[in-house]
């Protein structure tokens, strides 16, 4: 049975696992708002808690916590505070303390994060 030659001391299914894993992880950390979704605001900050639901905050809706800078249009503050969720796919890839750019939406009752985007540190 032949083999592929190392690339760069690696095999190079070692090589292709790195490369997949990469691209997967930074598409999962990119979630665009839906087609058709507007987004009202867009904003940064730092992710302090992912909540699936039922949680404390919401029973059926997922929350995410977000210290997040000021919000043009919105908030003139930073400030620490959770937000409705549309969709528990948007937590794939995120972790707690991820710098974040997210988008919001203007729902009935609340502010609904629409769009979440990982930010290099």
């Amino acid at each position: 049975m032949a083999y592929a030659p190392p690339v760069h001391g690696c095999p190079r299914f070692l090589a292709v696992l790195v490369l997949a894993t990469a691209l997967a992880t930074s598409a999962a950390a990119q979630q665009p708002a839906p087609p058709g979704v507007k987004v009202d605001w867009r904003g940064t900050g730092v992710v302090l808690a992912i909540l699936r639901p039922p949680s404390d905050l919401h029973a059926t809706r997922p929350v995410i916590v977000i210290r997040h800078e000021p919000i043009r249009g919105l908030m003139n503050e930073a400030m620490a505070m959770p937000f409705l969720v549309d969709s528990e796919a948007r937590f794939r890839g995120l972790s707690i303390g991820d710098h974040i750019a997210f988008g919001l939406a203007d729902a009935p009752g609340a502010l609904l994060v629409v769009s979440i985007e990982r930010l290099p540190r």
